[in-house]
């Protein structure tokens, strides 16, 4: 599976639920104080490494087991690292409903709540004459409830189970708006992720392994909103890189790669 697309449709078509806390999906510009913003986002996670290697890969083994009856080991480690990256890479499309307030300063906040992932995020802006810019932290906890077992011929065999996750992001963004009717940005973004998963192998016998270690993201977004005065349809895509290893029943797995985030919706600012 080496063309891009055919790795996106694959994600798009066996995904259900993501389980990253990737998109921004907010213009430059710091709300003014009192200032209300709204906004409601979808987002396709696309993690090209996982998808081509880990989770391929235990469709492939899956249908061995289905034919020969009996795992194999490199069955049953491709099986483990395909649950480890459905599980943790969080491939798939969701949904989140986000709320800013400014408080003036300079300064705005936001509550998040989607997926299974609930975050608050505060941002400083400063002002670059006809451009906005800002720096920005975001916390978020996840909850697994977003872990779906959206690859049932995978998940059956093996699963990532009672996912627990603390995100901790940080953002530089720069961007102008045109008018009542336009805005670009630009955004830099690294997120530590701090997690703790049970893996779930007993139909490998394999057993049961629990895991806490952690994935880090980095890299940044181009996004645009247009509309009129309050309402705008919100556009954004990121491209990050993912550096992520996991240890289970003695083997190690490389999730690291490419994660692609193409993220939409609707934003009013009143």
């Amino acid at each position: 599976m080496r063309n891009p697309l055919c790795r996106i449709w694959l994600t798009v078509l066996l995904a259900a639920g993501c389980a990253v806390n990737l998109s921004e999906s907010r213009p430059a510009r710091v709300l003014r104080g009192g200032e209300i913003q709204i906004s409601d986002v979808s987002s396709l996670v696309v993690p090209l490494g996982s998808v081509d290697t880990a989770i391929s890969g235990g469709k492939t083994a899956a249908k061995n087991i289905e034919h020969n009856t009996s795992p194999s080991p490199d069955d049953k480690r491709q099986l483990v690292g395909s649950a480890a990256a459905i599980g943790l890479t969080g491939p798939g499309y969701g949904n989140h409903l986000e709320i800013a307030a400014g408080f003036g300063y300079r300064l705005d906040t936001a509550l998040r709540i989607g997926n299974g992932i609930y975050s608050a995020a505060l941002r400083r802006g400063f002002d670059l004459g006809s451009w906005d810019s800002n720096i920005g932290v975001r916390l978020g906890y996840n909850s697994g409830e977003s872990v779906l077992s959206y690859l049932d011929t995978i998940n059956s065999y093996a699963k990532i189970t009672d996912t627990k996750r603390v995100d901790m992001s940080f953002t530089a963004q720069i961007g102008r708006e045109f008018g009542e009717w336009g805005k670009i940005w630009a955004v830099a973004k690294t997120m530590y992720s701090r997690y703790s998963v049970n893996v779930d192998a007993q139909s490998l016998d394999l057993g049961r392994e629990k895991i806490n270690d952690h994935l880090l993201y980095y890299g940044g977004a181009l996004g645009a909103a247009l509309g009129f005065r309050w309402i705008h349809f919100v556009m954004e895509l990121g491209v990050y890189e993912l550096s992520c290893k996991v240890n289970a029943f003695g083997n190690s797995y490389d999730l690291s790669g490419v994660t692609i985030t193409p993220s939409w919706g609707f934003q009013g600012t009143f």
